[in-house]
């Protein structure tokens, strides 16, 4: 979740809740109101139908008779008086007028008739039928109030949020550009909040700090490396000299060649080290389209001889031709350590599997399973002195610059390496 979503949907939500408790608040009052109103009028309605009673001779006769509509009046006895206590409450009523019931706020009360001294036991009632309208009005115009409050809050929120995020935005697509070889600072975005400035002063910092230890790093790698290949080669000439010399003794022979791979084991251990530290440093740059089924077969071409002399097969399935932005030379490297390593671990007359899918290269090499451990490390036996050891960190190095997915698992005898070019198994 992006952190402008986090922000709006903790903002929304909180004030949504305070909002949705305001309106219920606002709608409970607003109906205490109204039936506060009406209770009202129904104490005024009391009060003037007992003062009536009380100075006008018959009067309560005589609307016993007619049967107002909206009041019952009942006579009781002195003891049930005693028990009747004045309340309000909702009641529904049937209207003969409407011919159906209705909701009403009713007065329930006693009085003792001074004209002829008997208690009656009275109730009032009024219609609310219009007050439910008002409250049902009322409803849904905090429900409209509500859901326009809390679309435009979020409107305006992402608007200021996004607004205001903008330089951190920016500045994350500067960084995700940024490489310390390309010997250039990024754009800053031009920020008037004090945490943006601050973050591009720190930023701008760390990467001129990286850059300078980037630079410093590959010089001193390459001028190491460089520096190493001409005495290695300059010893490797004197021990061939030597070895060519002494060749009639066998004891010199055996530890001048020995010694002998020990420095060429070192010239592709050095080799391999300052080819890595190119690939890292992305000084391979020139990527176009390279067909990898052609570089593959290519490679394995090279690789006849060596193949045809340790007796194994080379088998190729599958009509697919994958294709990859990639520098062609890295794409080369890559198949030859992978079929390098395939023929080298694999076992007499045994063979090598290569299939072809439309998004991925599959090379299965016959082998025992003490390897297995060897290869989901990417590493080489330590006791291979024609190896410098690199082979398949390079090749994983190589998959991690361009998003190829390497995966190795041992099945049925067989050590398999699968690249998924899209960056996903398939």
């Amino acid at each position: 979740m992006k952190l402008i979503d986090y922000l709006i949907s903790r903002i929304t939500l909180f004030f949504t809740a305070i909002m949705l408790l305001w309106a219920a608040v606002y709608f409970l009052l607003q109906m205490k109101e109204i039936h506060d109103g009406i209770d009202e009028g129904l104490t005024n309605l009391k009060q003037e139908f007992i003062a009536k009673a009380n100075i006008t001779p018959g009067f309560v006769d005589v609307l016993k008779t007619c049967s107002p509509p909206n009041f019952v009046i009942k006579e009781i006895t002195t003891e049930d008086a005693k028990t009747v206590v004045e309340n309000f409450t909702t009641a529904t009523v049937y209207f003969p007028t409407e011919l159906e019931k209705e909701e009403v706020r009713m007065l329930t009360t006693a009085f003792r008739c001074e004209q002829n001294g008997k208690y009656y036991q009275l109730q009032f009632f009024i219609s609310t039928v219009e007050s439910d309208d008002l409250i049902e009005n009322t409803l849904y115009l905090l429900l409209g109030l509500w859901i326009a409050l809390s679309l435009t809050m979020f409107v305006v929120s992402k608007i200021i949020v996004t607004k205001t995020n903008k330089p951190f935005y920016l500045l994350l697509d500067e960084l995700k550009r940024f490489h310390p070889d390309n010997n250039r600072m990024i754009d800053f975005p031009p920020a008037k909040i004090r945490e943006y400035i601050q973050l591009n002063n720190t930023v701008k910092e760390l990467l001129e700090r990286n850059m300078h230890v980037f630079a410093e790093q590959k010089m001193f790698i390459e001028n190491t490396s460089h520096e190493l290949q001409t005495p290695l080669a300059i010893v490797v000439a004197k021990l061939e000299n030597l070895l060519e010399k002494y060749r009639d003794n066998e004891t010199y022979v055996q530890e001048l060649a020995g010694i002998l791979n020990v420095l060429n084991r070192m010239k592709r251990l050095n080799s391999n080290l300052l080819l890595l530290s190119k690939i890292k440093n992305r000084q391979f740059a020139d990527n176009r389209t390279v067909n990898l089924r052609e570089t593959l077969e290519r490679v394995i071409v090279e690789f006849e001889d060596l193949a045809a002399y340790r007796q194994i097969r080379v088998e190729q399935k599958g009509n697919a031709s994958p294709v990859l932005q990639i520098n062609e030379d890295l794409a080369h490297i890559l198949f030859t350590n992978l079929v390098k390593n395939a023929i080298v671990h694999n076992e007499p007359n045994g063979k090598i599997s290569v299939r072809y899918a439309p998004d991925a290269i599959t090379i299965a090499n016959t082998g025992n399973k003490t390897a297995a451990k060897m290869f989901e490390r990417y590493q080489t036996g330590a006791n291979d002195e024609k190896s410098s050891g690199l082979g398949l960190s390079i090749v994983k190095t190589i998959a991690e610059l361009y998003q190829i997915k390497v995966d190795y698992c041992y099945e049925g005898e067989m050590h398999i390496f699968k690249l998924a070019t899209n960056g996903n198994e398939n």
